[in-house]
């Protein structure tokens, strides 16, 4: 084929011309469209377009049978800033207090659409027995004090994601920032085209991705109207948006968005956006009061808040920082002794309480599981109506912190070593599963890992009890292995096959009794009984009893889950343990009563997951047991440290004493504490040794003085027992006790070792008491 003269070419290449101009014009078009469209539909966010997050306590009822004093009526009022009078109040907000009476003018409550009202407790005794309409005399029922704000605000009046005016951000951060991400940013149009080669350049040299050309118009687009997929089409869109949000707003109204709304890590769940909210959240400081060294770390974030977070590593931290304040000597913006000092300081991150709150493991917590719910970030504005007790909450603080200080004392081997001897504990209300308080560990502002609900642990002994259901379950059923309070279990060396091959289970102690009942093995904790009654009732009754009562973690497959060697949460065990108060009905805890948008429409309410896991015959039986735990077992020492009442519990101590537990119920609340090391070293100490004494003192605290006992259902039944036997009593048994049983398994025969029966076989006959 011969070649094409340029006299043939001209034809050729006017035909190529017109469709390329058609292309060109209909492309100019579409993007001159869309930018129009986008001008009227994309808009910088305002000061005012970020109301705060509030988050509320759980109401305080006033109702017959209160306790004022014991219930801290007086410090519930003076935290929500109701002021004491000498004389019957007049406004709302004052309350007025005598030996026989409480008069209080309630605040008007908007979400309850309440209006401020004035009633009065009448008091007999130091007890309220009636509340009381002051206008008409009437009784009145739900009454309540509005909720405790438990997370919101900073400093009084400040919202906790505070919009901070260009005027008030440092020039020395502002440079810093432009010198780090976006150099030309006052003399571009919103996308930097030399940035965007260089990075291209440096890219393809090195062949893996270390630079990116985005502006700081272009990274706002990206994070106020697009999401972080990576796409060609996100892009081409990004680009789009920074050139109109470029012709449509003032340079400064940009980078006051954008210091506004970068987003900067986290602290636990809760997301950290704009430069003001990171210099409280890391430093407990204002922007005015950083140094060079805090400015570097908060602009070096922005490559990647959470690979550069000081509250995950201060190391890469600390690099990061570094690369910024080079910068800053290469620029001239630091002299080389000033980057040398900022360098030598050692990154320290001092959490705000303020801006944590009163529970900030509970807090962190709360937001994780709304955003689960939901399944998606909670709206601003939104109001969130906890189930926290703000009494109960600062009591568990204060007394884990002093109860861990304590231990300290007096085991010097657990002071001054790191990571530092930690804890935590959690109170649930047995009726609803709400969590009334929550505390994850000693210090949040050193280590915001919630211990309660992030940290798995082997269970140790909290799970013979539900060894020991299982059995008295199975019980039930004709021709089954089961067992009863009265069973006597042999305690003597033993070697079984497990799933990992024999095994040779021991006591804590070393030592064998023989025989003894299932009530004294479960008192005195010991393991060869519970191994064996595992053995008996199969693993699979028990491990299935385990998931139905809310243990989703992992179980092993052998018989060493009966001595608790799978990992649980403190939450997840506490709750199993509410579930044997709740008469074998389990409720998911929650920590969330309702949120709500500002408006009052109910944005989500977390459902009841209640489910029926054992039988309350069942379940009453173990109560029956862990009561005995409390006053004759491992957990006796609680009524030496001044527990009083009907209280069920149990310790925990596991393999090689590395975790200390103790959970313990009333018909009403359970509270569950542990105590360890978080790198598992030992701390040598048992779970009464530990964590009982933190729990007796919460218990002292928070379980009401006239606390019932718990309720026997029916098809329960009691029988005088002989412990030896595990048989019927007689007059001539040395020694008597009064054992329940499931109706139907009760033992039928008289003691055999001591002999008698004649005169209660007798009585039987004719129906009189025994």
């Amino acid at each position: 084929m011969s070649a094409q003269t340029p006299s043939q070419l001209v034809p050729l290449a006017r035909r190529l011309l017109i469709p390329f101009l058609i292309v060109c014009g209909v492309t100019f078009a579409l993007a001159g469209g869309y930018g129009v469209f986008l001008s009227s539909s994309l808009a910088l966010p305002k000061s005012d377009e970020h109301p705060p997050l509030l988050i509320y306590g759980a109401p305080f009822f006033l109702t017959p049978g209160l306790y004022p004093v014991d219930s801290g009526l007086l410090d519930h009022l003076q935290r929500l800033e109701y002021k004491p009078v000498a004389t019957a109040p007049r406004v709302a907000g004052e309350y007025f207090a005598t030996k026989d009476s409480i008069e209080i003018f309630l605040h008007a409550q908007e979400e309850s659409r309440l209006p401020a009202r004035l009633v009065r407790l009448i008091l007999v005794n130091g007890i309220v027995t009636e509340v009381l309409s002051v206008s008409d005399g009437q009784p009145l029922s739900l009454v309540s004090l509005e909720p405790v704000l438990i997370s919101g605000m900073r400093s009084g009046s400040r919202q906790v994601r505070e919009w901070i005016p260009l005027d008030r951000v440092p020039s020395s951060l502002i440079k810093t920032l432009l010198i780090i991400e976006d150099r030309r940013f006052f003399s571009h149009f919103g996308v930097d085209p030399i940035a965007i080669g260089r990075a291209l350049w440096v890219n393809v040299t090195r062949g893996v991705v270390v630079q990116g050309g985005s502006t700081l118009t272009q990274q706002l687009a990206k994070n106020l109207f697009y999401s972080p997929k990576r796409t060609l089409g996100r892009k081409l869109r990004e680009l789009m948006a920074a050139m109109t949000l470029e012709f449509k707003y003032r340079k400064e109204e940009i980078l006051e968005s954008y210091l506004n709304e970068i987003y900067l890590g986290q602290a636990g769940p809760v997301s950290i956006y704009g430069v003001g909210e990171a210099a409280h959240r890391y430093f407990s400081k204002n922007l005015d009061e950083l140094s060079i060294d805090e400015m570097a770390l908060i602009v070096g974030l922005i490559k990647g808040p959470n690979a550069y977070s000081p509250v995950k590593s201060v190391e890469d931290a600390t690099k990061r920082r570094n690369v910024v304040l080079r910068r800053l000597r290469e620029e001239g913006v630091l002299t080389e002794d000033a980057m040398a000092q900022a360098m030598n300081r050692p990154v320290k991150v001092m959490l705000n309480q303020d801006v944590l709150t009163d529970a900030p493991y509970f807090v962190d917590h709360l937001l994780r599981e709304i955003e689960q719910g939901i399944g998606m970030d909670i709206p601003d504005g939104a109001r969130i109506y906890s189930t926290l007790d703000p009494r109960a909450q600062r009591i568990v603080a204060q007394t884990l912190q002093e109860g861990l200080t304590k231990l300290e004392k007096n085991y010097p081997a657990l002071a001054g070593v790191e990571p530092p001897l930690q804890g935590a504990a959690v109170v649930l209300d047995v009726k609803t599963g709400h969590v009334l308080a929550m505390v994850g560990g000693r210090n949040y502002r050193l280590s915001q890992f919630n211990r309660a609900v992030q940290a798995h642990r082997s269970a140790g002994s909290l799970f013979k009890p539900f060894v020991y259901l299982a059995g008295f379950e199975a019980a039930r059923d004709p021709g089954t292995t089961g067992l009863t309070p009265a069973t006597l279990l042999v305690d003597e060396p033993v070697t079984l096959e497990s799933g990992t091959g024999s095994w040779s289970p021991q006591n804590y102690d070393r030592q064998y009794r023989g025989q003894v009942t299932v009530r004294t093995a479960l008192e005195q904790s010991l393991n060869i009984p519970a191994v064996r009654t595992a053995h008996r009732t199969g693993m699979t009754a028990f491990k299935s009893l385990l998931h139905a009562f809310g243990i989703t973690t992992p179980l092993a497959d052998d018989l060493s889950v009966a001595l608790g060697s799978s990992a649980v949460s403190l939450l997840q065990i506490t709750s199993a343990y509410a579930g044997l108060a709740n008469g074998g009905v389990v409720i998911r805890p929650v920590a969330l009563s309702n949120m709500v948008r500002e408006g009052r429409e109910t944005i989500w309410s977390p459902p009841l997951d209640r489910r029926q896991a054992a039988t309350p015959q069942g379940a009453f039986l173990i109560t029956s047991l862990l009561k005995g735990v409390m006053d004759r077992g491992t957990g006796a020492k609680a009524r030496v440290f001044g527990v009083r009442g009907p209280v069920a519990g149990k310790t925990g101590t596991t393999d090689g004493y590395r975790d200390a537990w103790f959970v313990g119920y009333t018909p009403d609340i359970a509270i569950g504490v542990w105590v360890g090391f978080d790198d598992e070293r030992p701390i040598k100490l048992t779970g009464a040794q530990a964590a009982l004494p933190i729990w007796s003192e919460l218990a002292v605290r928070l379980i009401p003085r006239d606390s019932q006992d718990f309720e026997m259902p029916v098809g329960v039944v009691r029988r005088r027992v002989d412990p030896k036997s595990g048989q019927l009593a007689t007059s001539q048994c040395p020694e008597k006790t009064l054992e329940f049983f499931i109706s139907g398994t009760e033992p039928t025969v008289y003691c055999e070792v001591h002999g008698g029966g004649f005169w209660e076989r007798l009585k039987q006959t004719f129906g009189l008491p025994q």
